[in-house]
């Protein structure tokens, strides 16, 4: 933009660049003899002059500005379920970890109860492969083992001689007795209804006992099967397994087992703890409610439900055209006119450039964020947050700087300027340095004085 004005120089300058052309030509004696005289016959009513004078000037880029909070979040449970209690709404002042909800936690500490039984247990279970064995479990122990052999004795040397000698004799008398009852009901089986006569009744008793002794003589007999033997043989092989380790204690896979065992039990306590932890909705800072979106007794699930916002520093957030990126840099000095309160100026800083273009009414936007003053800022009612403004990002600023038109400055090269200075009548060519220049003046750093006259070319200049 600045660049425009300095190139904008019509025939005068077309002259001056054909001077500094002679000057480093060491042609100055001819131009200010035979040249300059010549043209001033032509020229004397149109050239045109101003004073150097003292003032401000100021590099700026402008925009629009919309004041938002420091920090906001929307807030809501990592479970969903039945909201029991929402003890906050908006406008409510809150300190970081104060409780803003809570979730019905009867399951969750439900789980929390068993977790922790089966922590127990689990501990015991170590503390008991740890410890001694107590005196009573051994003698237990023995007696379970020797009657658990005596068992398995007893069926490998069956049948005893004394069991073969019951067992026959159980027998014969068995059949003497169904002999007896057999003759008996003879003698009256020729009668009508002799199977309901008490001789019919004993024979079939006598008939059932005889059965049952032969079954049992044949048992005796063939003695203990397979099965059985194998049965008492595992008996006795669990007896001793429980006697050695109560003697030897427990083996180091079962000590390992059982500690893996309590850890996965802490492990499932403190999910279970976390669980409820999950049920409360905290503050993650200080700051204002500004939303609450649910009531107690509704479902919620893990959309936010609650609006959080730092207000106590507000930050201005600038948007301003992308030809202005190179003004807009942290640290910068911003000022900042409310359209709510427009007889105040604000002021502030940039605090961060963002580094990606923001696309605004399809437009490529620089986006950048200042902070305003503290005692200007410190009153959210005074500036709501939303409210805009208009703003303008000073990138530079001199006071009280000696300053030229931006028409009396002549570039000799990148960087490097001269003007016409009117010294008694005439015009000499003087190099200047020149510091910050806007679109209408320059600061001269160093080689004019305020009062001293300078041309403008053709232009004229207030």
């Amino acid at each position: 933009m600045i660049s425009s004005f300095l190139d904008n120089r019509r025939f005068l300058s077309i002259s001056i660049f054909a001077i500094v052309a002679l000057l480093t030509a060491g042609g100055v004696g001819y131009y200010c003899t035979q040249h300059l005289p010549a043209q001033t016959t032509d020229a004397e009513e149109t050239i045109q002059t101003t004073t150097v004078r003292q003032g401000s000037i100021v590099l700026l880029a402008s925009g629009t500005g919309t004041l938002v909070p420091a920090a906001e979040v929307n807030l809501g449970f990592s479970t969903g379920g039945l909201l029991a209690e929402v003890p906050v709404e908006a406008g409510d002042q809150v300190e970081a970890a104060d409780v803003l909800a809570r979730l019905d936690d009867t399951d969750a500490q439900s789980q929390v109860t068993q977790a922790e039984i089966n922590l127990r247990l689990a501990e015991l279970q170590l503390a008991q492969l740890a410890s001694a064995p107590d005196a009573s479990d051994v003698t237990a122990a023995q007696f379970q083992l020797t009657s658990a052999q005596e068992a398995l004795e007893e069926l490998l040397n069956s049948p005893s001689p004394e069991e073969i000698t019951i067992a026959q004799a159980d027998l014969a008398t068995a059949e003497k007795q169904l002999q007896q009852a057999q003759s008996a009901y003879d003698d009256v089986s020729w009668r009508p209804g002799a199977a309901a006569t008490s001789q019919a009744m004993d024979l079939w008793s006598a008939t059932a006992a005889y059965d049952k002794a032969k079954a049992n003589y044949e048992l005796a007999m063939a003695g203990a099967t397979e099965e059985q033997i194998a049965g008492a043989q595992a008996s006795v092989a669990q007896a001793q397994s429980n006697l050695d380790s109560l003697l030897n204690g427990a083996t180091a896979q079962d000590m390992e087992t059982a500690q893996l065992n309590v850890e996965q039990a802490r492990h499932s306590v403190t999910a279970a703890q976390i669980q409820v932890q999950d049920t409360i909705l905290t503050a993650p800072f200080s700051g204002t409610i500004t939303a609450v979106e649910a009531s107690a007794g509704e479902m919620v699930g893990t959309s936010g439900i609650i609006t959080l916002a730092d207000l106590s520093e507000p930050l201005l957030e600038i948007y301003l055209d992308e030809t202005d990126l190179e003004l807009v840099v942290p640290g910068y000095e911003v000022e900042a006119i409310f359209d709510a309160l427009p007889d105040e100026t604000f002021s502030g800083e940039v605090v961060q450039v963002v580094p990606a273009l923001a696309t605004v009414d399809n437009v490529p936007t620089v986006v950048a964020l200042a902070s305003l003053d503290e005692e200007q800022s410190h009153n959210p009612w005074l500036l709501p947050v939303g409210a805009n403004a208009s703003v303008d990002v000073i990138a530079a600023r001199a006071e009280n700087a000696i300053l030229v038109p931006i028409e009396a400055l002549h570039e000799l090269s990148p960087g490097n300027y001269a003007v016409f200075v009117v010294v008694d009548g005439e015009l000499q060519v003087r190099p200047i340095e020149v510091g910050l220049m806007d679109y209408a003046y320059a600061e001269i750093v160093s080689g004019l004085e305020q009062g001293e006259q300078v041309s403008t070319g053709i232009v004229e200049t207030e």
